[in-house]
């Protein structure tokens, strides 16, 4: 193989830029191209293919510079020779862009969590008692609590606990922040599995799994934060688990193999997984959810109940 002639492997198209271990081959290497397939050919003004962005709503597949679903349609993105023009046109008008075009923007952007409340209002107390701005305000009570006893070296918490929370707010601040825009614009949160009525033909009906409508992430995130206020940290988890793994009753597909009668092989036995639920289907909910838990967790720490049959052990 060491003395294999590099001419037996035929024409070698021209060698192409690249970079990193690449960058340090000798001049006389080339790379080999595909005879079958062109590489790096953009298709009708796409600068993606098809089949590199997913839309979670319509559950359809699109191209990622433009979000335009249809295969074969034209690339609405604009062009980099327009996108310059129409930076320049706004840096020399003056005027201050204050909002994202998209929404994968404004959820990267980092949220102001500056001049929190200082203590835990009521719910009616909050913009008339509605869900998101409650949220909102328990957030940033916490965030601020956990800032201020960071600064002062967590006093009256065990070891345990300051191992938990030192050093971990900057990521809590970045994994709730999309919780905050989401909340701001009033999007709806839930973004599970839908009810699907398609059946394929061999499935049994005791082989499928039961569609399990999720409970409001609103309404479970504004129930921790309830009892965050009313110190139930134990009814506080209940409701995480709802928000998490909900009421599913098999999470995970499950095939058994039995011995059938002689001469007729095995029998399978399949047990479909339920619908899934935001938690299962949104990585950035995820994020925001175990966040929340963690505040959910700081609360405690500052404000634990008199009973502590309401407190949770860490």
């Amino acid at each position: 193989l060491k003395s294999f002639p590099v001419e037996a492997l035929g024409p070698l198209g021209p060698r192409r830029p690249c970079s990193g271990p690449e960058a340090e081959m000798g001049e006389g290497t080339r790379l080999v191209e595909s005879t079958l397939w062109k590489e790096d050919v953009w298709a009708d003004g796409h600068s993606s293919v098809w089949g590199s962005f997913y839309d979670l709503e319509s559950k359809r597949w699109g191209y990622a510079c433009c979000k335009v679903m249809q295969r074969g349609a034209a690339c609405t993105a604009p062009k980099a020779d327009q996108a310059a023009a129409s930076k320049g046109a706004d840096e020399d008008s003056g005027n201050e862009v204050t909002s994202p075009d998209t929404e994968d923007e404004a959820e990267n952007l980092p949220w102001d969590f500056r001049n929190p409340p200082p203590e835990l209002l009521q719910c009616d107390q909050v913009a008339g008692g509605q869900l998101g701005p409650y949220i909102q305000h328990f957030v940033h009570y916490a965030i601020g609590a956990w800032a201020a006893a960071e600064a002062a070296g967590f006093p009256g918490f065990g070891e345990i606990e300051r191992t938990a929370f030192r050093g971990n707010l900057d990521h809590c601040k970045k994994s709730i922040g999309p919780l905050m825009w989401r909340l701001k614009k009033g999007e709806n949160l839930d973004r599970g599995e839908q009810k699907d009525q398609r059946r394929s033909r061999e499935t049994r009906t005791s082989m499928e799994g039961k569609f399990v409508k999720e409970k409001s992430v609103l309404q479970q995130l504004h129930t921790m934060a309830k009892c965050a206020l009313d110190r139930d940290y134990v009814k506080g988890h209940e409701a995480y688990m709802h928000l998490t793994f909900g009421n599913k009753m098999w999470n995970l597909t499950h095939v058994a193999h039995v011995a059938a009668c002689t001469m007729k092989g095995a029998r399978e036995y399949r047990r479909n997984r339920d619908s899934l639920n935001t938690y299962d289907m949104d990585p950035v909910s995820q994020a925001y959810m175990h966040a929340f838990k963690k505040l959910l967790h700081f609360c405690q720490c500052v404000r634990p109940s008199e009973d502590q049959s309401k407190n949770v052990m860490m």
